[in-house]
């Protein structure tokens, strides 16, 4: 095993473990180092996905060599690149980036931290006594003006709180709250806790 080949596994190790640690931050509640956490442990998925020993040997990823049966391109830019989806604040606003599979390039959906807080009390009303709430029952849910919000926005919300451990799914069934108490202060903790997007086009 070359000093690269060693140094690459050791990145993987890390990450793994970073993982593991978002786990344990999840599961004692601690929401605002599940973020910084999670953003630490995607930044050396990024970095083995640029200087892993396979790429540099060759050039050329695996997948993309005549011949090979690696991946298509798509996976590359999932699994190679970054690690999706990714959650920014921008001002006031969530921005969820996402891939594409159909288009094979990402996209952007934006939500607004006032809309978030909406969906949170919405979800938290449903989800007392640890009760496991289909989504029909918190969607559409409205602003402060009463006006109906757009599901997909809603949906950039959904995503977070999934990500950083605040619900749990339970596939079709829906979604439970696993500490409702803390449910709220959690999402605000996420929220400043989110890394600010530089450039938003």
């Amino acid at each position: 095993m070359t000093i690269l080949d060693r140094a690459s596994q050791l990145l993987q190790e890390t990450e793994a473990k970073l993982r593991g640690l978002v786990s344990d931050a999840a599961t004692s509640g601690d929401y605002a180092s599940v973020v910084q956490i999670a953003s630490w442990a995607r930044t050396l998925s990024e970095l083995m996905g640029r200087k892993s020993p396979e790429r540099i040997r060759s050039g050329v990823p695996a997948s993309q060599r005549s011949g090979a049966k690696g991946p298509k391109q798509i996976s590359l830019s999932k699994r190679g690149q970054r690690s999706y989806p990714l959650f920014f604040r921008h001002d006031d606003q969530v921005v969820r980036i996402a891939w594409s599979k159909s288009e094979k390039k990402e996209y952007r959906h934006k939500a607004a931290y006032s809309i978030l807080k909406v969906l949170a009390k919405s979800m938290a009303e449903k989800g007392s006594d640890g009760h496991v709430f289909a989504t029909e029952q918190f969607l559409p849910v409205r602003d402060a003006q009463n006006g109906e919000v757009p599901n997909y926005q809603a949906y950039v919300g959904i995503s977070l709180f999934k990500q950083a451990g605040l619900i749990d799914q339970h596939g079709r069934q829906g979604y439970s709250i696993p500490r409702l108490a803390d449910f709220k202060d959690a999402v605000e903790a996420v929220w400043k806790k989110l890394p600010e997007l530089q450039d938003n086009k």
